[in-house]
């Protein structure tokens, strides 16, 4: 039997800074993110308000002063304004929903992080447990396979045992394969698990 392809698993390591390049971290850090700008804007709304409001507009014709004024002539006006808020509770409890919001966020966010961390980490560990495992496979199972079958067919050619023993052997050897290719197609989930989690 030969070794099937293993898929590889790039740089597997336990390193959980990336898990937080994960898309729904990265989603939660977004809302995280918001939740701060929507309680930094209700501030905003306790500071006073500036207007600043500029005129310029032309008459012709006759004013309400008995002059006669032309299209060239101009009249400007500004206005300057000052609002300042004088109901503050309102605002005040919109502030602290705000800061409400920002905590929940913040906790959404902590706590998938620390789900995603201990799901990469079993990850990790059932990938390390298949890859001793098929490494044995590839050293000493498959080779052993190997011998069991080429073993079996040599006795059953020269008679030492029968068809009955010979097919048992055999059975048992493709036995051993089965597991490997079993155990490989186990340890291509976990990588894949794996890239999954550390969003690659």
């Amino acid at each position: 039997a030969t070794k099937a392809i293993r898929r590889k698993a790039g740089d597997v390591n336990l390193d959980t800074a990336t898990l937080s390049k994960h898309p729904s971290i990265q989603l939660l850090s977004q809302q995280k993110g918001n939740a701060l700008l929507v309680t930094k804007l209700e501030r905003t709304k306790l500071l006073p308000e500036l207007s600043l409001m500029y005129n310029n507009m032309t008459m012709k014709g006759t004013g309400s002063d008995n002059i006669l004024y032309t299209s060239s002539t101009r009249f400007q006006s500004a206005q300057i304004g000052v609002g300042i808020p004088l109901f503050f509770g309102a605002q005040k409890a919109k502030i602290n929903a705000g800061r409400i919001n920002e905590r929940i966020a913040d906790n959404n966010y902590q706590i998938a992080l620390q789900e995603i961390q201990q799901e990469y980490f079993s990850a990790f560990v059932r990938y390390s447990s298949l890859s001793r495992s098929v490494d044995y496979f590839e050293t000493v199972g498959l080779k052993n396979a190997e011998l069991i079958s080429a073993t079996a067919s040599k006795q059953f050619t020269e008679g030492e045992i029968n068809y009955v023993e010979w097919n048992m052997l055999n059975n048992q050897a493709v036995s051993i394969q089965n597991d490997y290719y079993d155990l490989l197609r186990s340890l291509n989930q976990s990588i894949i698990q794996l890239n999954y989690l550390s969003a690659k």
